[in-house]
């Protein structure tokens, strides 16, 4: 509660007082960037996505970048980026929402228009989820759906029609530009899609353990089986009676790894749970596989989430047995 404080604090008093008194060491974040419109992201994925269809007609920045949307704290920074903002993509279903919304009410920009890109799937393209009724983790969940739209074929499909049709409604001139980018990016994901089906059709046990709820769009775009997660919230750890569902599981489906993520340590329970299962005979290998919540700023641009898409791919490919 302290910390909510202090961010609406920041938020509201601090670029106010910058503003009416003229000062300067909070530079510009959009100085220098070319384009005709600025857009704002939420996170690397979209970013990608985003670029990937407005060229160097738009100015792009992502608000997070080695921070993921579970963990982002919103700063003053950022509503200094709104007020100039002329567009602001975002994910929605709880994942990003909670702090766009609340930056929102403070950029003083009546012209920014906002775009919830989960909105632009229909509900039978998504995946619903469950709350967690008991354990250390109950009441969590992200709402009625699982957020995680882009690492979905499909639902990227449908994100790159409506980020298309939003840039387009805003800038009417780049129109056709914008469809042309929309075209070659919308086929370079179904040429994804098409190899790693392709990669992946001969393998014999395409079963894995997550480490959180981040990968059912993915395994429902390439026929995998999710035998179990660890983490039901980031960054929770099980207790032991869940960690005991999880190595029962496990000794049931016989996955052939567990796919931790680069934004948590190895050596958190996806480590304990090879651990147990070690013990009872079992050996997995854990295998990386990234969600793409994060990015190190430097690399993040048009193309980023192909080429770390295909990434995956290849990890997934080189570990099904």
């Amino acid at each position: 509660m302290l910390q909510f404080v202090k961010n609406t604090l920041i938020l509201t008093v601090l670029p106010i007082f910058l503003l009416l008194s003229g000062c300067s060491f909070m530079p510009d974040p959009w100085q220098g960037l070319p384009g005709k419109i600025k857009v704002l992201v939420s996170f690397p994925p979209i970013y990608s996505l985003v670029k990937s269809i407005a060229g160097d007609r738009a100015a792009v920045i992502s608000i997070c970048t080695t921070t993921g949307p579970h963990d982002y704290t919103f700063n003053a920074q950022d509503t200094i980026l709104l007020r100039k903002a002329d567009l602001f993509f975002y994910n929605g279903l709880d994942l990003d929402n909670l702090f766009v919304e609340r930056l929102s009410k403070d950029a003083s920009n009546p012209k920014l228009q906002f775009c919830r890109l989960s909105n632009k799937i229909p509900k039978s393209q998504r995946i619903e989820t469950k709350e967690i009724k008991t354990g250390p983790h109950a009441g969590h969940n992200h709402g009625s759906f699982d957020p995680h739209l882009w690492l979905g074929m499909t639902q990227v499909l449908l994100m790159i029609n409506a980020i298309r049709d939003e840039l387009s409604s805003i800038d009417p001139e780049g129109a056709e530009a914008y469809k042309l980018s929309a075209a070659n990016l919308y086929a370079e994901v179904e040429q994804i899609q098409k190899d790693g089906k392709s990669a992946l059709e001969n393998k014999k046990n395409k079963v894995m353990v997550t480490f959180h709820e981040s990968l059912s769009y993915m395994a429902s775009s390439f026929g995998i089986e999710i035998a179990g997660v660890i983490q039901k919230a980031p960054g929770g750890e099980p207790n032991s009676p869940e960690l005991a569902a999880i190595v029962k599981l496990c000794l049931d489906k016989r996955p052939s790894f567990i796919a931790v993520e680069p934004q948590y340590p190895r050596s958190s329970s996806a480590k304990l749970l090879q651990e147990e299962l070690k013990k009872k005979g079992l050996e997995i290998p854990l295998v990386e596989i990234d969600p793409l919540e994060t990015c190190i700023p430097n690399e993040l641009a048009a193309g980023w989430f192909e080429k770390k898409y295909k990434q995956n791919l290849e990890a997934l490919t080189k570990n099904f047995q």
